[in-house]
């Protein structure tokens, strides 16, 4: 097997991945985990790895200070290099665990914590107490500690949102039109099963094992409000793989924008020219914008395929 072979067996599948993962984050991973690749080094080691440098990216964001605002930017870019190479080696050695699938997801959401916090506590450290936040023309005007702290929830919350609803259409297109991917309701009962063992027998799992796989099933259960608001589940049968590729092939490309790997480039490009405010609003307004006219446009393909699919049944 040749490297470029290798490097493609460790991809999901090159649709499934953002356009920053293929051009610059998975190729740097792939680099990683060939360098140690004969070392007995595990997914959740790396994942964890990933969340420290991370989370140390949000602590130094929050210092405020340009050179720390810079450190903290290409360690965030690394913290989504070793993110990105967790998988990679569970798919090469084939040693992932289903814990493990939990912790590699939990874990993007602890830095993300960290890294919105960061940039809130580090944007107030860049305004003076009697700075003023004024709106054109008009006489409104909003403390500017205020103002940052509802900038960085939303920009936050907009994100989380953002990243839900492309790792949902994401996982669909594995299980439809690759079947890489479980069905979610099949996930949701493998884990409903895991949850039920171990309230039978406490020594099952771990007390952090038993927190994920809850915190993961409640993720799970919205993902599935997701699915039962954009498709018609009258139709049993699953649609047809072709066609769904073709289909959703351009579609989710546009939704991969609204992955995590893009928030963290974002984030990392307005770090370092030193403006994290505007990476907040590009957050709030582009982005929000460009997943509202996703969601109208996927409501209309997933029309389209459930009428084909009545027409297949009836």
């Amino acid at each position: 097997m040749n490297f470029y072979t290798e490097y493609k067996s460790s991809l999901k599948a090159v649709e499934v991945e953002e356009i920053f993962d293929l051009l610059i984050y998975r190729p740097l991973a792939f680099i990683f985990v060939k360098a140690t690749y004969s070392i007995n080094i595990k997914p959740d080691q790396v994942s964890v790895a990933a969340m420290f440098f991370g989370s140390a990216a949000g602590v130094l964001f929050g210092f405020g200070t340009f050179t720390s605002i810079t450190t903290g930017a290409l360690l965030y870019c690394l913290s989504n290099v070793l993110d990105c190479a967790d998988g990679q080696i569970a798919r090469l050695k084939k040693n992932g665990t289903k814990v493990g699938r939990i912790v590699d997801g939990f874990i993007d959401y602890i830095v993300s914590i960290f890294i919105f916090f960061g940039i809130a506590f580090g944007l107030t450290k860049q305004f003076s107490a009697h700075d003023i936040i004024l709106y054109g023309n008009t006489s409104l005007e909003l403390d500017p500690y205020l103002y940052i702290w509802i900038i960085s929830i939303l920009g936050g919350i907009s994100s989380a949102i953002q990243a839900l609803y492309f790792d949902f259409y994401r996982n669909k297109f594995l299980e439809i039109a690759y079947n890489k991917a479980s069905n979610l309701i099949d996930e949701i009962n493998e884990f409903e099963e895991e949850k039920r063992k171990f309230e039978e027998d406490p020594a099952y799992a771990n007390f952090m094992e038993k927190i994920l796989i809850n915190i993961y099933l409640k993720y799970s259960y919205l993902q599935l409000n997701i699915q039962k608001d954009h498709e018609n589940n009258t139709v049993k049968a699953k649609p047809d793989a072709k066609l769904y590729y073709s289909k959703n092939r351009f579609l989710l490309r546009m939704w991969s924008f609204m992955g995590s790997t893009t928030h963290i480039t974002l984030c990392a490009f307005f770090a370092l020219i030193n403006n994290l405010e505007a990476f907040l609003m590009f957050c709030i307004l582009p982005l929000n914008l460009l997943m509202l006219i996703l969601y109208f446009i996927q409501r209309k393909v997933n029309k389209n395929l459930t009428k084909a699919e009545n027409e297949k049944v009836f």
